[in-house]
């Protein structure tokens, strides 16, 4: 099963910590039109608020795609900041992605143990 998570717009909070075990990613950068962005990063940013970017994260394919604008391409901060969230930072004091991994390990591992015998 093919592990997908979309989380992680840019936003306000400054600063990053490394998540352990975080594996390296292929990473792609796509500038889509900004209806299509935003679409994609909302669902990941608080209410009635309006997402820069994001980062989307496929384990099972070990790629990170960032979307961003192509009508109103990002500061270079805003890509640095997806470009750290597809290299394992996650925003300080928060857990997501931490626990988006070990989702996914755990995944990975009940799905290898249910095929043994």
């Amino acid at each position: 099963m093919v592990f997908l998570a979309m989380v992680l717009s840019a936003c306000t909070i400054v600063g990053h910590e490394k998540v352990l075990g975080w594996p390296r990613m292929d990473v792609v950068a796509h500038y889509v039109p900004a209806e299509e962005m935003r679409n994609r990063c909302a669902p990941y940013v608080g209410y009635g608020m309006l997402p820069d970017a994001c980062a989307e994260f496929n384990f099972a394919a070990n790629r990170c795609d960032m979307w961003f604008s192509a009508d109103f391409p990002p500061p270079a901060s805003v890509v640095e900041h997806e470009e750290l969230h597809c290299k394992g930072y996650d925003h300080i004091g928060q857990r997501t992605m931490a626990e988006m991994l070990s989702r996914h390990l755990a995944e990975a591992s009940a799905s290898t143990g249910s095929t043994r015998r």
